[in-house]
């Protein structure tokens, strides 16, 4: 098989080259070779995020990799992390919410973050759309969520140079939103997907600055439940709907077993950020 697949590659070097010399195959053999590593990339990245989905801690990981938990984490994190929305679905991210996000990023490098938080996402939803009039309508501003985060995250540092990567937190937040928008018969993800997913997160960074500002998250969740119904869709009733964690809200069929509390479930995977997160020093962005 490496024979065959060393050949491939070789007669794909030759077909680029189109016989214009040694220069010609070298440039062409450079270029196949990056696809190649891109290629690696994307496919290790692919199954190390369905083995966090599956429950697997960064630690086992890790030691599948050759490296420390720490070491792990810190490479694959941001790149599994980001969003990618359920290929088999073919799932889109609305124009809107990439609009967000862009903000989001930025409200984290200015703030000299060391990553993208929730609150930055927070930040990012006021930017435009559904989730932005939501939280107009509530009164509330930008700069309010930038003080208050301010107060109780700790100042602003020097601004940074580069767009930092996600928390986990916060990609968990992205991840909630697009199996929301799955569930729902969305066609794409969009704002309201991620504030519901933000405001239903009681010990995130976006939800304590909301509450801190007196901003019912009850409130936020009755504007925009009508938005994240797809037009023409039902509610199925409580009973018919199969149960979901509470914290990435991804369902069972997904996640696997999930353990109960009162109103409450939670998956293996969010078990394993929980345990993370106490174990980081503390303020450690989320």
């Amino acid at each position: 098989m490496a024979d065959l697949r060393f050949a491939d590659l070789a007669d794909a070097v030759e077909s680029r080259a189109a016989g214009g010399g040694d220069v010609a195959r070298l440039d062409a053999a450079i270029s196949v070779s990056r696809e190649v590593g891109n290629l690696a990339d994307e496919l290790l990245d692919h199954f190390i995020r369905q083995a966090r989905s599956a429950g697997l801690s960064w630690g086992v990981i890790g030691e599948r990799l050759g490296v420390s938990k720490q070491a792990a984490r810190a490479k694959f994190l941001d790149r599994v992390a980001r969003l990618r929305l359920v290929e088999s679905d073919g799932m889109e991210v609305a124009p809107r919410l990439s609009a967000c996000l862009d903000r989001a990023g930025e409200e984290a490098r200015l703030d000299g973050s060391a990553q993208i938080g929730t609150h930055h996402l927070l930040l990012g939803l006021m930017e435009e759309g559904v989730a932005a009039a939501v939280l107009e309508g509530l009164k509330v501003r930008a700069e309010d969520i930038r003080a208050t985060a301010a107060s109780l995250f700790g100042p602003p540092g020097p601004e940074g140079k580069e767009i930092p990567p996600y928390s986990e937190q916060a990609a968990m937040a992205l991840d909630g939103a697009q199996h929301m928008a799955h569930d729902n018969g969305a066609d794409a993800v969009a704002p309201p997907h991620l504030l519901c997913l933000l405001v239903s997160d009681s010990g995130g960074k976006a939800r304590r600055v909301l509450n801190e500002m007196g901003v019912s998250h009850t409130d936020i969740r009755r504007e925009i439940d009508r938005y994240i119904i797809a037009p023409g869709r039902k509610r199925r009733r409580r009973r018919d709907q199969e149960l979901i964690c509470s914290f990435c809200r991804k369902p069972r069929s997904a996640v696997g077993p999930l353990v109960a509390g009162p109103n409450v479930h939670i998956c293996a995977a969010c078990v394993n950020v929980a345990r993370d997160t106490f174990a980081e020093p503390a303020g450690a962005a989320t």
